[in-house]
């Protein structure tokens, strides 16, 4: 399958780690500490239904510890959101679940369009 939505370029260049560092300060100064464990809500998106729950799928299988996957319309394209196990709060941790999460949605033509924790 060619990518439509998430192209190679994109995929190469587009990661932007550094803003993880900015996220996760935000969360520091809320008195979280990189050693906490949280769960991670994340939000793809992609530009069809068909892609969108492969893609669903194919994350329930990889992680099922992951909770509360969902695909909802997002202005014409599809977003699928979803809940991590318990993660580090450390960069180190954060810029390698981005890596994994980032590859596996370019597998499936779903761009990682950002990450949140409740605190």
């Amino acid at each position: 399958m060619k990518n439509t939505f998430f192209n190679q370029e994109s995929y190469e260049n587009d990661i932007e780690l550094e803003v993880n560092e900015d996220v996760l300060e935000r969360i520091y100064k809320d008195g979280i500490k990189p050693t906490d464990t949280l769960p991670i809500e994340f939000y793809f998106l992609t530009d069809t239904e068909i892609k969108a729950t492969d893609f669903k799928n194919h994350l329930k299988t990889k992680f099922p510890e992951y909770q509360a996957i969902e695909i909802r319309d997002y202005d014409g394209d599809f977003e699928i959101s979803g809940i991590t196990d318990l993660k580090a709060m450390s960069l180190l941790s954060i810029n390698e679940w981005n890596k994994v999460m980032w590859s596996f949605g370019y597998e499936f033509d779903c761009k990682l369009d950002g990450w949140q924790v409740g605190t």
